[in-house]
């Protein structure tokens, strides 16, 4: 689930867990494979944290650099 509601605690939502790959993006750039090996740990599996990237890239905190394929924290204007 990306949002909490009745069922689904905040601390299970997607919205929650994508503060980890927020975390990890903030120093560094990195390819998709090593930013799941680095946040995997929180996740229950790999869609669950594709769902969290299209989540944040949908919301504009992240973005995907197409040359050296990395995905950046963005910038704030």
């Amino acid at each position: 689930m990306i949002f909490p509601d009745k069922l689904v605690s905040f601390q299970d939502s997607i919205i929650a867990k994508s503060v980890y790959i927020l975390k990890e993006l903030q120093n560094n750039e990195l390819v998709v494979s090593d930013l799941f090996i680095a946040t995997k740990e929180y996740f229950e599996d790999v869609s669950e944290f594709l769902l969290a990237l299209d989540t944040l890239y949908l919301l504009g905190k992240i973005n995907l650099n197409d040359k050296s394929q990395v995905i950046q924290y963005a910038e704030k204007n």
